[in-house]
């Protein structure tokens, strides 16, 4: 029986369901894809509801969110065929009207009963059973539960109790915030388990009344009056109601506690995240621990006292080191450091296991007295036998709550398992385009499927140890009930079946708290871990602000003496590393440094040393931070200064010491106005275009403007969709690299500060573009304020007061352009390198007009689709029973179905023919001996738990082979989409079904189908029971029954809608947040951190106004459905009563002990029929993945001969290519012969086609006409794989992955070390001189390569992809623009490698700067998807046509033809 007794609540949504995205919003990432908390896993018996499909529109940001599947149609539900007929319900009829705006919360105004009932929610209720609720029907949050509220005084209270010290500060400041409700919900808990312990002993009384009344009728004595019974009768269930409203009061109070304390967590680690300091950011120790770790004063340097205090220092050290992988490098014993992944789990897990924990608390110390109270009342049932089958509980207790721990760890196990899968699942879609280009697809699902293998093997053993801990846990009480019986029957008493069924009934009233015990521990452990974690963060360093801000003075920058230092790089966890586990040769590798770091640390304790020299940071194994050292220098209120330097040498790095992100190491820092950050990488927010120009700022209309026509954006707007109201997608995804850095710059003049910092704005934008800007932006609207520019641009040096030449981190030289060109000779080395800008400023703006309109033409012609995110695709109504038989075909058959439902019913009948042998042996309907009916009865109790574990395991293990089936289709299909797919499909929204959808089927589904089943058979079973005796049941059964499923269609009808508003609301506070800290540097530098705590604040308490009502409408439901509960006992009782005569006392006392276990099943299992629809709606989202989506040409088709291309020939012919059906044609006719071996520029305007020659030669997008030979062979008619992998690209954005420069220039191990090193010496990352075994350089082939390969500069990178292509050795090499973002030096010295290293291959080369292919065969100058010039460099100079301007503009003479190359 399984009797979860305190109505065990939906367990709400998991937190990184960060669920579903609205169209473009950015999921949060992987890292917050977070598990259910541990504990919530191993959950025995009760699993609430934990997910939500958000999928309707989200008002407030008015996009359609990602949801279940199968059909795009039925999009605009209010209005579906349905309602269009009148219905025959009247409560569907005239449906009220959307509001304007959302009310406040009715709960705030509502009075004392409808509080008690939770009648406040039905006018919401009414709403959604008569039309889909809107956002707008869903109240404010109740002002007394806002977060602005909330966090305020969490803050206040952990200052007060942090200062007042104490073990955990901030568990006591969450109390003190939410005292009050805490405090209600502990009493309604104490009331509620007090009455669920005497009901049943209520029982007794009931039942011996109609022992005595049948004795009576049978003997032929006096019965007893009939109000006795009716009277227990109304008793019993009157307590029934106290319980029941006591326990609703419990979980809300529980549940609302949860939210509350997690809203308030979420917003203060919002805000430490705006201040942590950089040092806490990499996993140094914070400067005050550091100078903690000198010796005290007075100790002399070298003295013996100084040895003696550093060995006694490395001692405590050593006795606090975890024993964990690190070995306890950095802050906390741990060098990972705060990195945005952190923070974000920090938010999404952290705070959810909080929340988890609250729901449940009070169980801790109320199960332990309902405990002891039931075993008084078995005692004075059975006497001291009682103890018998006491004792086996609480012996097998402990031993359970051990196996569960052991399920929590293998439950991290399982997690690092899934972040490995789902962080390379998220980077490998983060560059689809690139794994593509090479081809990598079917290597990279080889790596996905090997990870998923472990991950699946480990969940089965996970679910099946936890069965089996189930079926055990809930076949206790049977067997300790047993114990107790059999004892009770051999210490000679006659079995009388009023002590024994109210035993009965209490045996059973026990497995709800001896179940809920473990889980709610595990449940607090984990919170607990987690709330230290979350401690430890909110103490962690922060960053001061290092400028002295002095704004009268006469500069607006001084810099005086100043060094500063990146923090280092923070250690990596071994599990975490990016290819799975470390090799042998890895993890040797670290034991040496572990023994050098210890070595150093002994030496220190020997020699002395310095004060910081504890400082766990600088440790031996890690590589020294990039500093920079003695800076000095001033810029005047209205000076521009140009910052210029090789690639590494610290332009950016400058910079950022100006904006605050670099920790200042020495001298100071004088600001004298406030500044404005343009950083290299454009940070866009997922908003419109206007709000992130104007970010935050009052908007003014003609300084807008001012501003937009000086950064060129006025032809981008005419040709976006909506204007500046367009929402940019995800990371800045609609909008190009230019674009970007176009809007950076806008946002950074915008903002009128009087100090402009620009990292190299100017690198990836055409040089017309550049130019418009520099004269009307930088040198215009700015004129008259201080700007600091870091440039690769040398030719708009000339125009700048003066120029910072950086080298290594320092100074090389400061001075004004003619002084540097007059007596620096390195200098003038550099610029003779660039032809200096030359005037032409009216032809100049008449060609840029001509070619912004020209501009605007072609791609109004070409562009890729206005509104580039597709709606997502969302079944409507509920999950098609399509999708179940996939499920069970995925699962291995349509066999399986029937198979389990046979061994659900053996389940059922051996549950229910235990009780009922039990009735017959204290009733000795077959007069057998006492040890044939133990015998019997005990082997029946043992089959019912072996059953059940059967059914248990099968019904897990054929649910993760179906989801490890499915996943692995939809991975495979979704690698193998077109491009268009993912030109129209948000990033966050894949990502989302391989993580938490995927999640949800390994993890829950299963369970949630168990239970409902479960639960279902049970209730089905015994109400056959009720009926076989007592037939008058079934007439009261009709009714309620109706009642019943009334009030479950009710519910679930807004329910669901709720859910939906509740994911979609998440998901816009995972964007904000998760948007927010990859922004902190654009934030802190602008010092907006109020303004973006403010927008996340709000979306915390949008988020929170659904969550609140999701409890409210359970408690609704839960109510009504314990009414209609209540009535069945009272019926049973009423016809128990009335039968007395008739039925025997045994039969009635085994009913009356199983209905009062089954009222709380009755609600039970409506929500885990919501529960399991829920959860389908991720399979239904995978399946959708895995067989509508479109699929690319196949990867091999015919066989190609192992050398082709040999000589790299590629002859375009008449070929016409649009990148979507409906779209014009971008490529018109081109025809081009290409010779093996030739060296190719291509050249044109931005939507000239460039581009779209290299996609149609990778067959990215499939040709609309025409065709494409290499060497003979028709591109079409061989296999994309082939294709492909005999190809090299060095794209324009170099993509690196997580992991080493040796698995990103080889990642599946085809080539030797040597010829990787040669590659990386030829690309001129590593010196000639440098050795391969040398680990100390700055890169070398065992170098971290961190996400996105941010631990690199832009130029490094472009050189990284340069080594990847040469590594390759393909015969036909596409370049597109791969020297956007280096200085000329480096760019000369990619040009000398491409000449060599690709000699006598074919090489087309899509470039920006003319002065590097003015040396190749060839030049075809592309216009309006054709080819409008064709010819050698000096001849298309000579004829004065199209490119003869470019080269005018770009500052290109006759001579640079002669130069030598």
């Amino acid at each position: 029986m399984v009797a979860p007794g305190v109505d065990n609540d939906e367990k709400r949504v998991d937190p990184a369901t960060a669920p579903t995205n609205a169209a473009s919003h950015v999921d949060a990432p992987p890292q917050t894809t977070a598990r259910r908390g541990s504990a919530s896993e191993d959950d025995g018996d009760i699993d609430y509801e934990k997910h939500a499909h958000p999928e309707r529109k989200d008002g407030l940001t008015g996009v359609m969110t990602d949801i279940s599947s199968l059909d795009a149609e039925p999009i605009d539900m209010p209005t579906s065929g349905k309602q269009k007929k009148k219905s025959w319900n009247p409560l569907k009829r005239n449906p009220p009207p959307v509001p304007t705006e959302r009310g406040v919360s009715r709960e705030y105004t509502a009075n004392f009963f409808s509080l008690l009932t939770f009648q406040w929610v039905t006018p919401l209720m009414s709403t959604g059973y008569a039309r889909p609720l809107e956002v707008n029907d869903l109240w404010e949050i109740n002002p007394n539960r806002s977060v602005h509220v909330l966090a305020q005084r969490l803050k206040v209270n952990f200052k007060l109790r942090h200062e007042a010290g104490g073990k955990r500060p901030l568990v006591g400041a969450l109390y003190d915030t939410l005292k009050v409700e805490f405090i209600v919900g502990g009493a309604c808990q104490l009331a509620a388990s007090i009455i669920q312990v005497i009901a049943p002993f209520l029982l007794r009384y009931l039942i011996a009344f109609a022992g005595k009344a049948w004795r009576a009728h049978h003997t032929g004595g006096s019965p007893p009056p009939i109000k006795d019974g009716i009277g227990l009768v109304i008793g019993i269930s009157l307590l029934q109601v106290f319980q029941n409203l006591c326990t609703n009061h419990f979980m809300y109070r529980g549940m609302l506690n949860g939210g509350q304390a997690r809203a308030a967590l979420m917003s203060v680690i919002f805000d430490k995240a705006m201040k942590l300091s950089g040092r806490a950011k990499a996993g140094g120790r914070s400067l005050d621990a550091a100078a903690a770790a000198a010796p005290p004063p007075g100790v002399q340097p070298g003295s013996e006292e100084e040895k003696k205090w550093f060995k006694k220092i490395l001692k405590r050290k050593a006795s606090k080191m975890p024993m964990g992988p690190q070995k306890g490098k950095g802050v906390a014993g741990d060098g990972r450091g705060w990195s945005n992944g952190r923070i974000i789990n920090l938010m999404s897990t952290d705070t959810y296991r909080v929340d988890q924990a609250c729901g449940m608390f009070h169980m801790i110390w109320c199960a332990p007295i309902s405990i002891v109270v039931t075993l008084i009342l078995l005692i004075v049932n059975l006497g001291y036998s009682a103890l018998a089958g006491f004792a086996l509980l609480v012996l097998a207790m402990p031993v359970l709550a051990r196996a569960i721990r052991g399920l929590f760890r293998r439950r991290m196990g399982i997690n690092k398992i899934t972040d490995q899968r789902v962080s390379l699942t998220q980077e490998i879609l983060q560059a689809v385009r690139f794994v593509k280009f090479f081809g990598w697809e079917t290597a990279f699902l080889d790596r996905i499927f090997s990870i998923r293998k472990r991950e699946i093997r480990s969940i089965q053993a996970l679910l099946a140890t936890r069965n089996a801990i189930n079926a055990i846990s809930m076949s206790m009480p049977i067997f300790a009930s047993m114990l107790a019986f059999i004892t009770f029957s051999l210490s000679r008493h006659a079995l009388d079946p009023a002590p024994i069924f109210s035993s009965l009934a209490l045996f059973n009233g026990m497995r709800m708290p001896l179940n809920f015990l473990p889980l709610v521990l595990g449940q607090i452990i984990d919170a607990l871990g987690s709330l230290s974690r979350i401690q430890e963060f909110l103490l962690a360093e922060e960053a001061s602000d290092e400028v002295e801000w002095d704004l009268q003075n006469p500069n607006a920058i001084a810099m005086h003496d100043a060094s500063f230092t990146w923090e280092r790089t923070p250690t990596q966890d071994p599990d975490q590393t990016p290819n799975g586990p470390r090799t042998r040769k890895q993890l040797k590798e670290g034991k040496k440094a572990d023994k050098a770091e210890k070595k150093a640390a002994a030496a220190l304790a020997q020699g002395g040393g310095a004060p910081g020299a504890l400082d766990s940071t600088s440790t031996l194994a890690e590589q020294e931070p990039f500093k920079l050292q003695d800076i000095e220098f001033s810029a005047g209120r209205d000076e521009l200064v140009a910052v210029i330097g090789t690639v590494g040498s610290g332009k950016s790095s400058l910079l950022a010491a100006l904006a605050g992100d670099m920790r200042r190491t020495g001298g100071t820092v004088m600001l004298g106005a406030t500044r404005a950050f343009c950083p290299q990488y454009a940070w866009i927010q997922n908003s419109t275009v206007k709000e992130n120009i104007v970010f935050g700022k009052e908007f003014n209309q003609e300084w807008y403007d001012k501003v937009v026509d000086a950064c060129a954006l006025r032809p981008d707007f005419e040709m976006l969709p909506n204007g500046d109201q367009t929402e940019i997608g995800e990371r800045g995804i609609t909008v190009s690299g230019g674009q970007k850095q176009r809007l950076n710059i806008a946002r950074a003049i915008y903002f009128n500060a009087d100090i402009i910092l620009m990292d190299d704005p100017l690198s990836a934008v055409d040089a017309h573009v550049g130019r418009h800007i520099m004269d009307n932006a930088i040198c215009g609207l700015l004129k008259g304020k201080c700007r600091i520019l870091a440039t690769h641009q040398l030719h708009v040096l000339n125009r700048c007061d003066r120029i910072i030449w950086m080298e290594a981190g320092r100074i090389e030289a400061i001075d004004t352009f003619d002084n540097l060109m007059g007596h620096n000779e390195s200098f003038q080395r550099l610029m003779a390198t660039t032809a200096v800008e030359e005037k032409q400023e009216e032809e100049e703006e008449e060609v840029l007009d001509d070619e912004i309109e020209q501009e605007k033409k072609d791609v109004k012609k070409s562009k890729k689709g206005a509104a580039l995110m597709t709606i997502e695709e969302k079944a409507v109504s509920a999950v098609s029973w399509g999708v179940y038989i996939a499920y069970v075909r995925a699962a291995g058959g349509l066999y399986i179905a029937p198979l389990v439902l046979v061994l659900l019913i053996l389940t059922q009948c051996a549950n229910i023919a235990t009780s009922l042998w039990l009735s017959f042996w204290t009733s000795n309907k077959f007069h057998m001996s006492m040890g044939a009916y133990i015998g019997i009865y005990s082997g029946l109790g043992a089959s019912q738990a072996v059953l059940m574990f059967l059914y248990s395991v099968s019904l897990s293990i054929y649910g993760t082979q179906a989801s490890k089936h499915m996943l692995r289709d939809a991975m495979y299909r979704v690698l193998r989409a077109p491009m268009s797919f993912f030109d129209t499909t948000p990033l966050g929204r894949i990502t989302n079904r391989f993580a938490k959808d995927i999640d949800v089927m390994d993890n829950t589904l299963t369970d949630a189908m168990r239970m409902y089943f479960m639960t279902l058979a049970m209730i089905s079973a015994v109400f056959i029971l009720i009926i076989v005796y007592f037939h008058y049941f079934a007439v009261a059964l009709g009714p309620l029954f109706i009642g019943f499923c009334f009030s479950a269609a009710y519910y679930r009808a807004s329910a669901r809608e709720i859910k939906r508003h509740e994911a979609v609301l998440r998901s816009s506070v995972f964007v904000r947040f998760s948007e927010a800290v990859t922004g902190i540097s654009t934030i802190r530098a602008y010092g907006l951190e109020d303004r973006f705590a403010m927008s996340v604040r709000n979306a915390i308490d949008g988020m929170n106004s659904a969550y609140f009502l999701t409890f409210a409408n359970q408690r609704w439901l839960s109510v009504r459905l314990d009414v209609i509960g209540n009535c069945l006992v009272f019926t049973v009782g009423i016809l128990v009563v009335t039968s007395r005569f008739s039925i025997n006392p045994s039969i009635g006392g085994l009913v009356l002990s199983y209905i009062l276990s089954i009222v709380q099943m009755i609600q039970f299992t409506v929500r885990q029929l919501a529960e399991v629809e829920n959860n389908m709606n991720a399979t239904e989202r995978i399946h959708y993945y895995s067989t509508q989506i479109p699929e690319e040409a196949p990867l091999k088709l015919g066989s190609v001969p192992e050398s082709w291309p040999e000589k790299g020939e590629v002859v375009f012919d008449n070929v016409e290519m649009r990148y979507r059906p409906g779209l014009p044609l971008v490529l018109r006719g081109l025809n081009l012969h290409v010779k093996g071996g030739e060296r190719i520029g291509v050249v044109g305007r931005t939507g000239a086609g460039k581009s779209s020659i290299m996609s149609t030669l990778f067959r990215m997008v499939e040709l609309s006409g025409g065709s494409i030979k290499i060497d003979g062979v028709n591109i079409a008619k061989i296999g994309l794989s082939d294709l492909r992998s005999r190809l090299a690209i060095i794209p324009q954005d170099p993509t690196l992955f997580r992991g080493t420069v040796r698995t990103n220039l080889d990642p599946f191990n085809e080539h030797t070390d040597l010829e990787l090193w040669g590659a990386l010496r030829q690309a001129g990352l590593v010196d000639q001189q440098a050795s391969m075994e040398d680990k100390t350089a700055r890169v070398h082939l065992d170098s971290v390569v961190e996400e996105e390969g941010l631990n690199f500069s832009l130029g490094q990178r472009q050189l990284m992809a340069l080594a990847r292509a040469l590594v390759r050795g393909s015969q036909i090499i596409v370049c597109d623009e791969a020297t956007s973002s280096v200085d000329m030096d480096t760019d000369q010295m990619i040009q000398r490698t491409i000449a060599s290293g690709f000699k006598g291959k074919t090489l087309l080369c899509i470039a920006h700067r003319l002065k590097t292919i003015i040396h190749y065969d060839r030049i075809v100058v592309m216009d309006q998807g054709g080819i409008a010039e064709l010819d050698t460099p000096i001849a298309l100079f000579e004829s004065g046509g199209i490119f003869r301007s470019m080269c005018d503009r770009s500052g290109v003479r006759r001579e640079d033809f002669d130069a030598q190359e």
